[in-house]
């Protein structure tokens, strides 16, 4: 468990500076407004598709633009980068680990169709990508030493529907659920170099589901440092036994909230 935390903290480090001065100086333009987010994912048990299996888990720091138009639509983008410094992948019959550095990409509407008291019924439509790059990969295969390239590309799809109600005037809980379509697409090759003898495995693969997603998420309504956190479970059943566990959390200094 110590050796995790501090491969997260050292993921983030240099993040974490960055955020802090756009926690301490948000950006305001034209209705825009630009706020820092974390966010982690892991799959709950290694992704294992057409015999290539990957224990998935990736970190990334950024930033989110989002504008309201009118009191129903709120329009969002994220983008983040990370790394993992151990990730670990198994192909051709060869166990794999390195160095996996990563971007995201986010792209979002929400429409909020029913307002009543303290309750806001919503639609909302997102476009994710994840780009992983491993070109430094180190394994072995029967005491045999190895290395290998990975480069994966996971997009998906989603179509939700929610309710963000407040118990309190303070604080709101938001519970979404939906639809996912994802993509998997992947290339991997393995090489052995030794004594003048050479050999080169390789595997792609490039599947697609349909899975549930769930969602919940709790956001304060403060004066300011309000902040949003938010929890989802994103199925991959339909092709592989597991799901993709995602945290997230949003700091908005100065301004309340905004229910996305």
């Amino acid at each position: 468990m110590q050796k995790r935390q501090n491969i997260i903290v050292s993921q983030f480090h240099i993040f974490v500076v960055v955020g802090l001065f756009l926690v301490c100086k948000p950006l305001f333009a034209d209705g825009f407004k630009i706020t820092p987010f974390i966010l982690y994912e892991e799959a709950t048990q290694n992704i294992v598709i057409e015999g290539v299996s990957t224990k998935y888990a990736l970190g990334v720091a950024g930033v989110k633009l989002r504008k309201k138009y009118g009191d129903s639509i709120t329009i969002s983008s994220k983008l983040g980068y990370g790394q993992n410094n151990d990730q670990k992948t198994s192909f051709a019959g060869a166990n794999f680990s390195g160095k996996v550095t990563g971007s995201y990409f986010n792209i979002g509407g929400k429409y909020e169709f029913y307002k009543k008291n303290d309750f806001i019924f919503f639609s909302s439509i997102e476009h994710s990508r994840r780009n992983l790059d491993a070109p430094n990969l180190i394994g072995k295969r029967n005491n045999l030493d190895l290395t290998g390239i990975a480069d994966t590309t996971i997009s998906s799809e989603d179509l939700k529907v929610g309710i963000t109600f407040k118990p309190v005037k303070k604080l709101s809980f938001q519970l979404t659920a939906g639809m996912s379509n994802w993509h998997i697409k992947s290339d991997a090759k393995g090489y052995y170099v030794s004594s003048g003898l050479s050999a080169t495995a390789s595997k792609s693969i490039n599947t697609k589901g349909s899975d549930p997603i769930v969602q919940t998420m709790v956001s304060t309504n403060k004066d300011n440092h309000n902040f949003e956190l938010s929890l989802s479970d994103r199925s991959l059943r339909s092709k592989t036994n597991t799901s993709i566990i995602t945290g997230e959390l949003h700091i908005l200094p100065f301004l309340s909230p905004i229910y996305y």
